[in-house]
């Protein structure tokens, strides 16, 4: 690994020339670039550039460090934060949004597929992936190389000076050569722009005047790495290395913010023709109006069961599980995906003709977190003297049941489900991975042995295929099978409840690995937000947030959809206090961005979010050309805070 200084020229965002050189004439100017090491053993070292202009005026040009790795091959891993997992290696598709997957990825053997995100070549020539320090969950690159059964970790300042950091990755056409560049200010050719990794880059190099320039401090560690596991065990140690350390958020308490998200339910949700709590305001336009789990159907009325304020809420709270339990089960015996024009549906039943093969289809998650959460609810319900009515046990298991008809016949849990049947349509992804927990709490409440057997081999194979190989899929329903956060949470508490449930501490083991991949995607420090951006202003704290996916640029207020109980339960069952840590982390984000009376939240269209709402924004980069802005909108993020205040230690 050498490490050289880097200077650069720029028209607008296209660099002209580069010079890896100690001094150099550059942008019309001479400079000096120094890079220094101090070697601290055990494989740390602590890298200083200090480039400065010596002679002149220098226009539009950037400073930093290229970092050549020589030592590589398209087999290394190689992982960035929030956005690289895999490397992202895989079959990409040009698509809008959402991409959506074609009549010929109907296999239960289908390969991962990815939108046109940041990513290293799938077949073989050049790649290149250009990033701000803002589009990455923390700044830093890692790689595990599986010849030598070594890994590095390169970490990085979000900004120097006033200049936000940029990271340029470039994979040699031969595969054989890596280099980093990491400069100030960062500069991108070209950017990701919603699904497309090539958009134009509105980004500007600086001009520097005799004796300016640029400093920084880069920290790389190398060390023996037997697995990919061992890489992120390492970047979880270094979560918050070479990082200012985060300020505590003055925000509302997530009690208050609980009762705030509550009237929003009881004011915009509640749908009194269906009896149903609405996963989107009633009364509007919506195709989503209802959505069995994922973004909240049953998961936010066990969390309003467990800390709203009784009374209407309750009410309506039961009203709602009768309405899933009586009408909202399928022949299949799975829950409907949705609920919309007076009817129970599939996910996809309004697609146009072009895709009437998918009109029967639904996330396979939304099983798994729907029967969790009844289940959750039931224990609940009882604990305050409520009779769990008999059709409602029923239902529960008969969803149950089908989950393990389907383990039997497919083995595995696939993506997208016929609702009609139950047969897995599309396979190979974690999308399920919250199922073995649900399945844990149907032996407990049902028994027989054979939910528990069957949430033991599910996991088993979901640790084999993802945890194990370092990136986790399917979670979110609108990302194809791009990498992340979701199904790599939904496998913490997996792993977690399959250890309370059996006491063998290899689920234990299992949920260690899960949550040390899972940390990656939370950002572990304070984004320094434009000050005229909406969280500028309203000095929104970014430490905790919770990047979704490599796919949907942006991070979000709590985990899709939990509130990080596995964290405090494996933080318990360890004695390792850096997992509940993470958690309060992440809970104590969420009341930031809940819009108020006193202090609502304005949309990019200008217009307030009403009391109560929190949308799914937390923007530190240019993906939807608009950060540190939210759009008009509640979201999933509010079933987070209602989870957060009730299951969580406050």
């Amino acid at each position: 690994m050498l490490v050289l200084p880097c200077l650069r020229r720029y028209a607008g965002a296209t660099c002209l020339e580069e010079s890896l050189e100690i001094t150099a004439s550059l942008g019309g100017a001479t400079w000096t670039a120094g890079v220094s090491r101090i070697d601290h053993g055990d494989g740390v070292e602590d890298w200083f550039l200090d480039a400065r202009v010596i002679d002149g005026q220098a226009e539009s040009c950037a400073a930093g460090v290229c970092i050549r790795v020589s030592e590589w091959s398209r087999g290394h891993e190689l992982v960035i934060p929030g956005v690289v997992y895999h490397g992202n290696r895989f079959e990409s598709r040009q698509s809008g949004y959402p991409p959506k997957h074609r009549p010929d990825d109907c296999r239960l053997d289908v390969v991962p597929l990815i939108a046109d995100i940041p990513r290293l070549d799938f077949g073989g020539g050049p790649s290149r992936i250009q990033l701000l320090a803002g589009g990455m969950a923390r700044p830093a690159v890692a790689a595990f190389d599986p010849s030598s059964r070594s890994g590095w970790i390169l970490l990085a300042p979000a900004n120097v000076g006033d200049f936000e950091s940029g990271f340029d990755v470039r994979e040699s056409a031969d595969g054989k050569c890596l280099e980093i560049r990491v400069t100030a200010p960062g500069v991108r050719e070209q950017r990701y722009e919603f699904m497309n990794s090539s958009a134009a880059s509105s980004d500007c190099a600086a001009d520097f005047a005799t004796g300016e320039g640029v400093a920084f401090q880069l920290q790389i560690h190398r060390f023996p790495c037997a697995n990919v596991e061992q890489l992120f065990a390492k970047l979880f140690d270094l979560r918050h290395a070479l990082l200012p350390n985060p300020v505590a958020p003055s925000a509302i308490s997530t009690a208050e913010a609980f009762r705030l998200v509550e009237d929003h339910y009881n004011r915009d949700f509640w749908w009194e023709e269906a009896g149903l709590y609405g996963t989107e305001r009633v009364g509007e336009n919506h195709s989503n109006p209802y959505q069995t789990g994922w973004c909240g159907g049953i998961i936010a009325e066990y969390a309003l069961l467990a800390s709203g304020s009784g009374g209407l809420t309750r009410e309506r709270c039961l009203r709602h599980f009768d309405s899933v339990f009586s009408n909202g089960i399928a022949p299949s015996g799975l829950f409907f995906g949705k609920y919309h024009q007076g009817a129970w549906r599939s996910d996809c039943w309004y697609e146009g003709e072009d895709y009437a093969w998918r009109r029967n289809l639904t996330l396979v998650r939304r099983q798994g977190d729907a029967l969790l959460y009844s289940l959750r609810a039931f224990d609940l319900l009882e604990k305050q003297g409520f009779a769990i009515p008999d059709g409602w046990l029923a239902g529960a298991r008969r969803v149950a049941e089908a989950l393990v008809q389907i383990w039997q016949q497919y083995g595995q849990f696939g993506h997208w489900l016929d609702q009609s049947n139950g047969a897995v349509v599309i396979g190979n992804s974690a999308s399920g991975g919250i199922i073995p927990a649900a399945l844990c709490a149907a032996e407990s409440r049902f028994g027989g042995g054979i939910f528990q057997r069957t949430a033991c081999e599910a996991a088993e194979l979901y640790y084999q295929n993802f945890t194990r190989m370092g990136f986790t899929t399917g979670g979110p329903g609108d990302a194809l099978q791009c990498p992340d956060s979701e199904s790599a949470y939904a496998l913490v508490e997996s792993f977690v409840e399959l250890h309370e449930l059996t006491g063998y501490a290899v689920w234990c083991d299992r949920a260690v690995a899960a949550v040390h991949q899972f940390a990656t995607w939370v950002m572990p420090y304070d984004y320094r937000f434009p000050p005229d951006s909406l969280f500028g202003k309203r000095g929104i704290r970014s430490c905790g947030a919770v990047f979704a996916n490599a796919q949907n640029g942006h991070a979000a207020p709590g985990i899709c959809t939990h509130s990080g109980l596995g964290l405090i339960k494996l933080s318990q069952a360890t004695g390792d206090p850096r997992f509940a840590d993470l958690a309060r982390e992440i809970a104590r984000m969420i009341p930031q961005c809940v819009s108020t009376a006193g202090r609502p939240l304005i949309a990019s269209d200008g217009k307030a979010l009403p009391s109560g709402w929190i949308n799914e924004r937390v923007n530190t980069s240019d993906w939807d050309n608009n950060i540190g802005g939210v759009f008009h909108g509640p979201c999933w993020s509010e079933v987070s805070l209602l989870l957060s205040n009730a299951e969580l230690p406050q």
